[in-house]
């Protein structure tokens, strides 16, 4: 009886599995790559940013905008040191 109990628990658990990914797992991976596409176009096509600066703009005017440097205090740079090549002694001396 156990045996028939156990045969019959692995083969639900085989059909729930199937089930799964021939079915859930595909809408889910589309829903997720729909929701991606809806992220990435609409932050891309439809910001309010971009109808703004188009509505300022004239047709043939040039805008251009600088990104703003970061001033990097020589605290950060490090430390500079000086050095020299210091010849070995025992490479000087010819080798018998």
């Amino acid at each position: 009886m156990t045996l028939i109990r156990i045969i019959a628990i692995f083969i639900l658990i085989y059909l729930i599995f199937r089930f799964v990914t021939m079915y859930v797992l595909p809408w889910l991976l589309k829903w997720f790559i729909r929701r991606q596409q809806k992220k990435y176009y609409g932050e891309r096509y439809s910001s309010s940013q971009g109808r703004e600066r188009k509505k300022k703009q004239k047709e043939g005017d040039v805008n251009i905008s600088y990104k703003q440097r970061k001033q990097i205090s020589s605290d950060e740079m490090g430390e500079y040191i000086d050095y020299k090549e210091i010849k070995d002694k025992n490479s000087s001396k010819k080798k018998k």
